[in-house]
């Protein structure tokens, strides 16, 4: 019995192992994945581009240069992208809206203006949300995967760029907005 038991616990060790190596293989696997799908670089001028508000003004991103900006790209059907928005809005938006160096713009990748405005009717966030229907802002950053944040510094420089949402690189990401506006 103690043998069966041993070999079992034995075979138990293995299998758990290499599940855990597959586990970190796709996981790198993964990660590669984003960077080869991301289309710009920490220290690149953002790539030049203009949009147009639920309120239908047109702003080109070349217009706030003095101000540190934050993008965010999101999809109302991410997961991932819903349980950032709210740290969005409480953390960064509640935090710098009143910020005259700051500016926030979130894109919702492939959604048109009535989805945004139901969005913002649902779940009540205040920061601007402007629609990228056919991905032409998105395609500029990247091919694929969000949620993506970057910020800008007040030259328009990329100084930072995530994929996807955790609180350590969330709390990065805070930190480098709070360290430009000191600056």
């Amino acid at each position: 019995m103690k043998t069966t038991t041993i070999v079992f616990l034995s075979f138990l060790m293995i299998s758990l192992n290499s599940c855990n190596l597959k586990e970190k293989k796709a996981q790198r696997e993964e990660e590669q994945d984003v960077i080869s799908t991301t289309l710009t670089e920490v220290g690149q001028t953002t790539p030049e581009f203009s949009y147009i508000t639920l309120e239908n003004d047109t702003f080109n991103i070349n217009e706030l240069k003095g101000k540190v900006v934050f993008i965010n790209f999101f999809a109302t059907s991410c997961p991932i992208c819903i349980k950032e928005l709210p740290f969005v809005e409480s953390d960064i938006w509640d935090t710098y809206k009143n910020n005259e160096n700051f500016e926030l713009i979130v894109f919702g990748r492939e959604h048109v203006a009535d989805e945004i405005i139901a969005f913002k009717e649902k779940t009540a966030y205040t920061f601007n949300i402007v629609p990228d229907p056919d991905r032409k802002i998105y395609s500029l950053f990247a091919e694929r995967y969000i949620p993506r944040n970057y910020i800008l510094d007040r030259e328009g420089k990329i100084i930072y760029q995530a994929t996807g949402f955790n609180a350590e690189e969330f709390a990065k990401l805070k930190e480098t907005i709070q360290n430009e506006l000191n600056n």
